[in-house]
């Protein structure tokens, strides 16, 4: 029998410790949420959707097993994407929330939401998003508060700048995903407050988290009348 491939630890972004590539899979410790996350990634494999990761099982030192999707994780927050990587995103979301509509993964609310729709939580090709991974802490919400939050977190409007360049990003994912009407704008900016509050005892983020909620409110109008149409 051939000896299993070496243990490569994988770090960046907000990694859970201990998580390790194996070949072409990837061992995480099992989460207090597994079972909800484990059947969700399973309905995503019968839909045949390929924009998450496939459950393997348990290995024999009692870690979740995932298949290894090849690309670039971003190890931190704030690349500046192609028009076509920011719609890919917006289309990868709209995938899981079709998919879990009126399922047991809505638990009476709207979809599943992914709890962090940041740049590091995804895997890219060329820049283009393929894969949304990381799933745990996944719960029930509503499409517009899991849009507003790839708006703010994976588009990531301050890194095209002040007002038009930005808004115009913020609407080709908003095109993307199909979406229109009001309240993104007033979203986007709760999230990034509840991010603040979530880092407020780490300086380093919560000095980032002021400043993406002062960029958020000086854009807000012009955000308001790209994106609630």
């Amino acid at each position: 029998m051939a000896p299993e491939a070496p243990e490569i630890p994988l770090v960046g972004g907000m990694s859970t410790p201990g998580v390790v590539r194996v070949g072409n899979t990837v061992r995480r410790p099992v989460k207090p949420d597994a079972e909800y996350m484990h059947a969700l990634l399973d309905h995503f494999e019968a839909a045949g959707f390929d924009g998450a990761p496939r459950f393997l099982g348990i290995d024999e030192q009692g870690r979740a097993t995932y298949t290894y999707i090849e690309g670039f994780a971003p190890p931190h927050n704030g690349f500046e994407l192609p028009e076509s990587g920011v719609a890919a995103g917006a289309r990868l979301l709209r995938s899981v929330h079709d998919l879990t509509a009126g399922t047991r993964f809505a638990k009476g609310s709207e979809v599943a939401c992914h709890p962090s729709l940041s740049q590091p939580n995804f895997v890219f090709r060329d820049l283009v998003p393929v894969a949304i991974i990381d799933w745990d802490g996944t719960k029930p919400g509503t499409r517009l508060e899991n849009l507003a939050a790839l708006l703010w977190a994976f588009v990531h409007p301050a890194v095209y700048g002040e007002g038009e360049p930005a808004a115009d990003m913020l609407r080709i994912a908003t095109d993307a995903y199909g979406w229109s009407g009001p309240g993104l704008v007033d979203a986007m900016l709760e999230g990034v407050r509840e991010f603040q509050d979530v880092v407020r005892d780490d300086p380093g983020a919560l000095e980032w988290a002021v400043a993406e909620l002062a960029y958020m409110e000086r854009n807000a109008d012009e955000f308001r009348a790209a994106l609630e149409r």
